[in-house]
Formats: C-alpha cells, sequence, structure tokens
C-alpha cells in the first residue's frame, strides 16, 4: 500500500497481532505496529558483499515518512555499489565498543590494582608497588595525564603527541615531565601485557636528564631552619603547627627517609636502649632498621609526647590523627626555606645530605663511610661480604656517629663554634 503520514499516525494496533504494512512507493520499507501500540520502520535488502539479507531498524515518530524513504534508498544504493551499511554498522559499534575497554583510564585503573600485588609488568619476580609509590603514581595521574589522554583509546595514542606533551610538561618543571613519562610508559606497558597494543609509543620519546644534586645546608641555613621551627610566632606566619616543626626538626637529627620518619610510631620507640626500630614494610630496601637516637632526638621525642599524647603516631596531624603526609612535610619545608630566603632551592631529602657530609668529613665528624651509609639505611651496593657474611649490626658505632651529629647540631644552633 501506498503508506502516507496520516495512516502512519492513525492506524491502530490490534490485540494479539504485529500488523505490517509494506510501502508501494519504496520496495524494502516496512511500517511495523506492535500489540502494544509500538511503532517502528524496518528496512529489507540483500548486502552485495555476502549475498545475505540484512534489515535496518528505526523508530516512529522520531524518523517519519519522508526520512524513512529516504533511508531506505540510501541504504539499498550503498548496496548495489558493493557496500555492506548494516555490516559497517556493526562493525562500528563493536569498534566503538572496544575503543570504550580500551580506554586509558581503564587501564590505568587496571595498572594500579595490578601493581598492588605485583601483576604490573613481565616476570617471576615483580614486587608489589609500596602505598608511597602507588598514592604518588596516582597523582600524577590525576594530575598531569589522565586530564589529557584518560578518555582517549591506547591504540590512538601516537610517539609524536606523547612527545610533545611531555615537552610541554618539562617546560613547567624537569621533574613534572619525567614523572609523567615514566608513569605512561609503565602504564602503556601493561596495555602490552593486556595483549591492548603490541608496542609502546612511550618509548623513544625525549627526556630531559635530572643531574644529581648535591645540595646540603651550610651551618647557618641549618641554624636559620632550625630557629624558624623553634619560633612559634614566626613558623606560624607560614602555616607550620607544632608537629610539623618537631618533625622537621627530628629529620634534621635523623638521617632516615621522609615516609620512614613521617609514620613513626610510639611502639617503634624505646627510650631505654635510645633507639627506635622501623619496621621493613617501611623502609625502602624493606628491612627492619634500627636507627640510634641521639639526646637531642630523644628530646624532640620527648616534645612530641607532651603534644600527641596517647596517639599512635609519633608527628600525627591534628586533624587526622594519622601520620602527616609526605607532601605536607615536603610543602611546609619549601615554605620554610623561601621564609628564610635561601638562596638555593632546599628539600627535606638534603637533610640527609647535610648530615651525611658532615659525618665523612675529615674536617668535622670524620666517621666512616661504612657506617655514615648504615645510618642511612642504603643498600650494601653490591658488597658481597656486607650482604652475606657480615653479621654485625654495628648498632654500638651507629650510636656513636649520631649522638655526634646530634651535638654537632646543637652547637650550630646556639652558635657555639
Amino acid at each position: 500500500m501506498k503508506l502516507t503520514p496520516d495512516f502512519l499516525k492513525t492506524v491502530e494496533p490490534q490485540k494479539g497481532k504485529r500488523l505490517e504494512f509494506r510501502d508501494d512507493e519504496e520496495k524494502g520499507l516496512i511500517f511495523r505496529v506492535t500489540e502494544s501500540g509500538h511503532k517502528s520502520w524496518s528496512v529489507r535488502y540483500v548486502a552485495a558483499t555476502t549475498g545475505e539479507q540484512r534489515r535496518e531498524t528505526y523508530q516512529y515518530p522520531e524518523i517519519g515518512l519522508a526520512r524513512a524513504r529516504e533511508l531506505c534508498r540510501k541504504l539499498k544504493g550503498a548496496s548495489s555499489e558493493g557496500r555492506d551499511v548494516a555490516g559497517e554498522r556493526k562493525r562500528a559499534r563493536a569498534e566503538s565498543e572496544r575503543a570504550k575497554k580500551d580506554r586509558l583510564e581503564l587501564i590505568a585503573e587496571a595498572y594500579f590494582v595490578a601493581s598492588k600485588i605485583g601483576a604490573q609488568r613481565f616476570g617471576s619476580q615483580v614486587k608489589p608497588k609500596s602505598e608511597t609509590t602507588i598514592a604518588e603514581e596516582t597523582r600524577v595521574w590525576n594530575s598531569d595525564l589522565k586530564p589529557k589522554f584518560g578518555q582517549r583509546p591506547v591504540t590512538s595514542l601516537t610517539n609524536r603527541e606523547i612527545g610533545d606533551y611531555i615537552s610541554e610538561l618539562t617546560a613547567t618543571a624537569t621533574s613534572k615531565g619525567r614523572n609523567a613519562h615514566r608513569l605512561l610508559r609503565q602504564i602503556l606497558n601493561y596495555a602490552i601485557l593486556r595483549g591492548v597494543i603490541e608496542h609502546n609509543p612511550a618509548d623513544r620519546v625525549a627526556v630531559v636528564a635530572i643531574g644529581e644534586r648535591k645540595r646540603y645546608l651550610s651551618d647557618p641555613e641549618l641554624k636559620a631552619m632550625w630557629d624558624l621551627l623553634s619560633n612559634i610566632e614566626e613558623r606560624e606566619k607560614i602555616q607550620i603547627g607544632d608537629e610539623m616543626a618537631l618533625l622537621l626538626q627530628f629529620l634534621i637529627l635523623t638521617p632516615l627517609r621522609v615516609k620512614e620518619a613521617s609514620g613513626a610510631r610510639w611502639s617503634e620507640i624505646d627510650k631505654g636502649k635510645k633507639t627506635w626500630t622501623v619496621p621493613a614494610d617501611r623502609m625502602k630496601g624493606k628491612r627492619i632498621h634500627i636507627a640510634p637516637l641521639s639526646p637531642a632526638a630523644l628530646a624532640i621525642l620527648e616534645r612530641a609526647r607532651q603534644i600527641v599524647g596517647d596517639e599512635t603516631y609519633v608527628f600525627a596531624s591534628p586533624i587526622t590523627a594519622a601520620p602527616l603526609a609526605r607532601q605536607s612535610i615536603a610543602h611546609a619545608f619549601s615554605r620554610a626555606a623561601k621564609h628564610l630566603k635561601f638562596t638555593e632551592r632546599a628539600t627535606p631529602h638534603d637533610l640527609r645530605r647535610t648530615q651525611t657530609t658532615a659525618l665523612t668529613s675529615k674536617d668535622r665528624l670524620g666517621v666512616g663511610r661504612d657506617i655514615a651509609r648504615l645510618l642511612l639505611a642504603h643498600a650494601d651496593n653490591g658488597d658481597t661480604i656486607s650482604r652475606h657474611y657480615d653479621c654485625n649490626d654495628y648498632l654500638s658505632e651507629k650510636a656513636d656517629a649520631a649522638a655526634r651529629w646530634g651535638s654537632l647540631v646543637m652547637k650550630i644552633v646556639a652558635n657555639d663554634k
């Protein structure tokens, strides 16, 4: 029959039947009405590429009569040209669904989950990443990579655009570019592991190398920093509270890493033995470390106890009672250095270099490098004897070195040369 707009509007459904009306004007165009009253179009044609019958459906009234006839003509025309429109659409939908599953954002989420159990890359001896590392990588992902590439299918990323973007980040800060590139490369390697891609588009991207830092605090800088942290009125101007000030002073006196010190628990402190036992899971080298405490360091702990009371952590946040965050510590130290107008940028990690430089200098404390390395909790650098045969803990030697450093710091801050 010849379909008309008025007929389409007024045709009524019949109970127990699905009505079909074939259009005389366009062969293959069918108007359907279900028992419930739902109306739709169906276009039937033969795919030239396979010889199979195909059907496309459209909803009424979203698609009216004129538009339905136009679509029917296009489908039949494409078929006569040797195209399979329905097949093309099916493949396009499948590709769209695959692209959604292969979005970098989803690959990154899976990568972070795998990192917690050591399944993020090839190898049978891959270790799980620490919570601190995963937290830092997550920060880099959220701030620098997700906004740029998160919604992109992994297969669409190119070496050139990655290189251009890393160059943009590097222009703002060298470490920013390096950190983003390192993480993106690892996530894309994980995509290779999953079979999503065969080659890593982040390989062979030029990244600016960061030179080895030689920064350490001079005696005047050390004294200025200590005095600022001891001056409540001055440090409140740069928003450094009691807990943060004591932690930074503790870092001056003990050469362990920020994450190792910030997570210190009272249960790890033995005042009688004057030691602090850091568990393996918080140490970079994943080995228990016994750090001797100088009288100056013990004095800091005594003041911390008066402030935090019975909290679990030595340097607990006054808001959450959790350890002070690593980023907050770095920012606080940076604010202090800027407030003191240091001529060179300084970080909490430079305090380790400051202590070690003084310890090993023959003109100052003259401590052996091996003892300094033990205080730092550094790896054995491939020394077979140290790793396998030397069972000494050198605690007395470390305690002597720590006490001598604590005394030197007190002399410096008292300006008693």
